[in-house]
């Protein structure tokens, strides 16, 4: 396995290197890509990177625990619309949490 491994690895090396150096080998790649292929890559844009977001709707249930959903309650429960910002850092930075 450690064998098949390496043997992969040293592929991938050795053909990066081939295709780094040489245009002719590149061009020959690249010409048998369909034309349009970064075309439409250029289309795609996931919705995690959209800064376009969903609301939220927070409310206390009748235990008193507090619920968060991107729907809001069916059942008439008064609720708060949350909005946030998608690009917020989600990682604490080292002072809130003292390590480094």
């Amino acid at each position: 396995m450690k064998k098949f491994a390496l043997s992969l690895i040293l592929f991938v090396i050795i053909f990066g290197i081939l295709l780094y150096l040489s245009p002719a080998l590149r061009h020959k790649i690249n010409s048998a890509l369909p034309q349009n292929i970064s075309q439409k890559l250029q289309g795609i844009q996931p919705q995690i990177l959209s800064d376009k977001t969903k609301p939220l709707f927070k409310w206390k249930n009748n235990k008193g625990e507090w619920l968060i959903s991107d729907t809001p309650p069916s059942d008439g429960t008064k609720y708060e619309t949350l909005q946030y910002n998608p690009n917020t850092n989600v990682i604490p930075s080292e002072s809130i949490t003292g390590k480094k």
